[in-house]
């Protein structure tokens, strides 16, 4: 009894969540060392994070998952969304109604 109230109280006090950072193919690094961690993303939405990228970590029924990467500081404004590689692509939603391709700037369609 004394053993399963110490076990109880010792996953009590885990946080719900880790950070941990990209250190390689495949390979996490927190607390532990993780390897082939599933990662979720939004349907459609394939990513493989850059080394030193800051992942969030949670334990799931069949051990840990990857729900996300810790976001770099963009100069963005509530509502609008970017798409960017480490190579420099990038696709700007802005709330303007324009689209930013690698710059080129696309107008909103009028009319509609």
């Amino acid at each position: 009894m004394w053993i399963a109230q110490r076990i109880i109280a010792a996953e009590k006090q885990r946080p719900a969540a880790e950070l941990a950072q990209v250190t390689g193919n495949d390979l996490l690094q927190g607390a532990g060392s993780y390897r082939g961690v599933p990662a979720a993303a939004p349907w459609g939405v394939a990513y493989r994070p850059p080394n030193s990228a800051r992942a969030v970590l949670v334990t799931a029924e069949n051990g840990p998952a990857c729900v996300g990467m810790l976001m770099e500081e963009k100069p963005l404004q509530p509502g609008e969304l970017l798409l960017f590689s480490s190579g420099g692509a990038e696709i700007y939603l802005k709330n303007s109604g324009e689209i930013v391709l690698n710059g080129q700037v696309f107008a909103p369609k009028q009319g509609g």
